[in-house]
């Protein structure tokens, strides 16, 4: 009895794929710190050396400083260049920075509805499109190769939400973890592959720790 095997088609071409870890900045002591907390370094050390993320040649940064020193303890460890991209930047919150009130009022009202729009700043969806934009930029030039973008969990939690479609939740924002990786896979369209976890971490944090307690 012989075995019938589908010869595979020849000269059909495999489109590229590319695969993209997408990994939040490491804790910081506050909302909008500048600063890496030590644990927030420790917590990169560890995500690097645990091999969740591997094979990186370039690391993409956001432009802020928490996000520039992220990448700088990444890019050691991986041994890869940093390149900076402002399109990677967090929302722009706009007016509603000025004080604490003003931007908790903001904040819900954008929770509310993705297509608020604040005063000088943008919406979450505008935010999300940019966001999205930016990635497929950076994975036209990598084909076939292995990328990483240093970001805030926010602008993580976006991403993940324009590759699968769902709708944005406050919870998901306040649970999303410092030195978390998710990853994805490019080829004719995005694929979540693993979504964003730092339960692997010996001490994670999630962006509730930095909150104050009068916001949101």
């Amino acid at each position: 009895m012989f075995e019938y095997v589908q010869e595979r088609e020849v000269g059909k071409r495999l489109e590229p794929r590319t695969m993209v870890y997408v990994i939040t900045v490491g804790d910081h002591d506050r909302l909008n710190s500048e600063t890496l907390t030590e644990r927030g370094e420790n917590q990169l050390f560890e995500m690097a050396r645990s091999r969740v993320a591997s094979g990186v040649r370039i690391l993409y940064s956001a432009t802020n400083k928490i996000a520039s020193k992220s990448a700088d303890v990444l890019a050691k460890e991986f041994e890869s260049k940093i390149k900076k991209l402002k399109c990677l930047d967090l929302v722009k919150f706009g007016n509603s920075l000025d004080d604490l009130e003003s931007f908790n009022e903001t904040l819900k009202k954008m929770w509310q509805n993705e297509e608020f729009l604040p005063e000088e700043g943008e919406s979450f969806a505008e935010a999300k499109d940019r966001f999205g934009t930016c990635m497929g930029s950076i994975v036209a030039k990598h084909p076939d190769d292995v990328v990483a973008v240093i970001v805030d969990p926010l602008m993580a939690l976006l991403f993940h939400s324009h590759v699968t479609a769902a709708p944005l939740n406050i919870s998901d924002w306040q649970s999303m973890g410092f030195a978390s990786c998710a990853s994805y896979e490019y080829s004719m369209g995005w694929s979540v592959v693993i979504p964003p976890d730092n339960s692997f971490l010996s001490d994670p944090t999630t962006v509730a720790d930095t909150l104050p307690e009068e916001l949101l």
